[in-house]
């Protein structure tokens, strides 16, 4: 599938990194086209004098081509869009933000501590994990 730039160029060298791409689709006219009958005429390739014969060939001087009627040609392609400023900061942005998977391992891990920093201290007070103190 092409790709093209906003301006109708095309594009050979995509960095993800930079812009965007979006399928489009576009219409292509084509014209009706009207039958040209052959035209063209006869050359003498070899004479024979002693019969009187020749060889002939046909030479097209205008093509023949056949009536056509008018249609439509849809083309899908891609549009390279490049990122804008803001898009390009937002993106940097969000890259230094710790994803939704390294938040929890991060929560987890606080919590693991929490949880093994109370056994410690329950231990340390002489008495036991989940024991009660009477508090």
């Amino acid at each position: 599938m092409d790709m093209y730039d906003e301006r109708g160029n095309p594009v050979t060298d995509y960095d993800p990194a930079k812009g965007r791409l979006e399928m489009q689709k576009r219409i292509h006219h084509h014209e009706a086209v009207e039958a040209v009958e052959e035209q063209g005429h006869w050359e003498t390739v070899v004479e024979y004098p002693e019969t009187g014969g020749r060889d002939v060939q046909w030479v097209v001087d205008v093509p023949g081509v056949e009536a056509q009627e008018a249609w439509d040609e849809e083309e899908t392609y891609w549009l390279y869009i490049p990122y804008t400023e803001e898009e390009l900061a937002q993106m940097e942005a969000d890259r230094n933000q710790p994803t939704p998977e390294e938040r929890v391992k991060e929560l987890e891990e606080a919590l693991e501590l929490l949880l093994s920093g109370a056994t410690e201290v329950t231990e340390d007070e002489g008495g036991t994990a989940g024991e009660d103190t009477g508090l």
